[in-house]
Formats: structure tokens, sequence, C-alpha cells
């Protein structure tokens, strides 16, 4: 919303009240004829120039209190047209750090083209980097510091969760909000379908973002994921407690795994089974 908001312009007229309630504090003194003053104190009479000077002051921090209220509400900023913009971006470095980036080389790989983007950057622009898993992590603020950018790059390790787009449109949605320079959201990640939301309009993008995309993985290797878990919430006999996990492939052929329960650290028990095979790939 600018500078001419209409309905928060309005409130300029609020103005007029602090004028209003000067204008009646005003009043006129009348003279009255008296006798003789010998009975009043002599006193010193105050400056009427000096205490008129006063008031006039404070209806105008008065007046300057509410018209700063009514431009934070309009929330004025001034258009730039779009030559003017283009050479002060803000880059966005969304590194994936999910399990599947364990994969291989590509969390290397990906750290390695995010410090290429640092490194091809032009001179006035802006860079932010975040780490994505089932979250979205700023690792620094937007800034032109390669020395910290670099350190926040090597600084992503990788995790044991999945990656959601969704939270990441989200994060990016409300950067955009209140950035008013072009945006290049830069997504150094493997494009693992599963990280894709069930509504494609999750994933919308204003319209001062763009999206670059920086795929890691060369090839379509064999995924084998934790599908579900059953387990009790609470155990009383370890004799009897079960806990029964699905285990899936895709992009695979029919195969056996070993499967591990680890509690705080410890294997508890290790289990053999067949795999169930996905006819679909992971990636996208």
């Amino acid at each position: 919303m600018g500078l001419l908001a209409p309905w928060f312009l309005a409130g300029a007229l609020a103005l007029g009240l602090p004028v209003y309630l000067h204008m009646l504090r005003r009043h006129k003194n009348t003279p009255h004829p008296f006798s003789s003053l010998m009975f009043f104190e002599r006193r010193t009479q105050s400056s009427i120039k000096h205490r008129r000077l006063r008031y006039l002051l404070l209806l105008s921090l008065r007046l300057a209190l509410l018209l700063l209220l009514v431009l934070a509400f309009a929330n004025p900023f001034i258009n730039r047209p779009a030559a003017a913009l283009a050479g002060d971006k803000l880059l966005l470095l969304a590194i994936d750090d999910t399990f599947s980036m364990r994969a291989g080389t590509r969390l290397a790989d990906a750290r390695s083209q995010a410090r290429a983007v640092v490194d091809a950057r032009g001179p006035s622009d802006r860079v932010q980097v975040l780490a994505l898993d089932s979250t979205v992590r700023i690792l620094t603020q937007p800034t032109r510091d390669a020395g910290t950018l670099r350190a926040a790059i090597d600084s992503v390790q990788p995790g044991d969760a999945h990656a959601t787009l969704d939270s990441l449109a989200r994060v990016v949605r409300s950067i955009g909000e209140s950035v008013r320079t072009p945006i290049e959201l830069h997504l150094f990640s493997d494009m693992q379908k599963s990280s894709m939301p069930a509504s494609f309009g999750e994933i919308a993008l204003p319209a001062n973002v763009s999206l670059l995309l920086h795929p890691v993985a060369r090839d379509a290797p064999a995924n084998f994921v934790v599908e579900a878990v059953s387990a009790p919430g609470q155990v009383w006999d370890t004799k009897k407690a079960r806990v029964q996990a699905v285990i899936a492939g895709y992009h695979s052929s029919a195969a056996k795994r070993t499967v591990s329960l680890v509690v705080a650290g410890k294997t508890i028990t290790v289990a053999e089974g067949r795999l169930i095979v996905k006819p679909d790939y992971t990636h996208a």
C-alpha cells in the first residue's frame, strides 16, 4: 500500500482535532474597572508572548505525532523504474540438506555451486543463505560480505529430514513482501518429487521473485525410504512391544534390506525383510 492509500490518508483529517481543541482553550480577558489597587499584591507579570510560543510548540508536536501515525499506516514508498532496480538484487541461496543429499557428492556439489553464485554476483547484489529440510533455517542476513557467505555455505551439513518446498515458498513470500528489489531464488537440491506439496499453488512465488534451479543429482539411483512406522506410545512390557516399519524402494528392483531399531544411541534389535518396490521415480 503506497503513499496515496485513501483510507489511511483520510486520517490526516484528524490533524484538525488538536487545532480545534487549541482554539477552544484560547480566551480573552475582559477588563473590568476597579476603584483601587492598593490591596493587590505586586507580582511580575509573565510574558504573554512566551506562553503563546510554548502553546504553539506543543500544538506543533501533537500535529507532527498524528501525521507520523498516518504516514506509518499509509506505508509510503517511492516507485522507482525497473531499470534503476536492475543493479540492486537480493540473491536467496537455498541449500537442500535433507537425508537424500548424503548420496555421493550431492551436498558437496550444492555447496560448490552456491559458492560459485556468490563469486559471480554483481557488486551491488546482496546475498542471503538458507538451509532447507522440513523447515527453513536462515543462516545469514542479506549481506555483501563474501567471507560470511562462504562460511555459512560451508556450515551446511546433511540431516535426516525430508524437504518441503511449501515451507520455502512461505519464507520467500514473506521476504518478497518486505523487499522491493528483484529477488533471485537459487535452489540447490537433488529435486526429489517427495518435496512437492499436495497443491501446486502452495509453492507460488511473488512477481518480483525469479526461481533458478541447480540440480545436483546426475542420475536417478535407487532410493530406499522408511515409508511408515507403527510403534506403541507407551511400553510397559518390552517382550510384548512391537515396532513395525514399512521400507519402500523407488526406482529399484526387488531386494532385501536390514533395518535397525536405535533408541538413545543404542541398537535394540535388527531385522531383515523383503523390499516393497514402488513403480515410479522419486525424482521430478
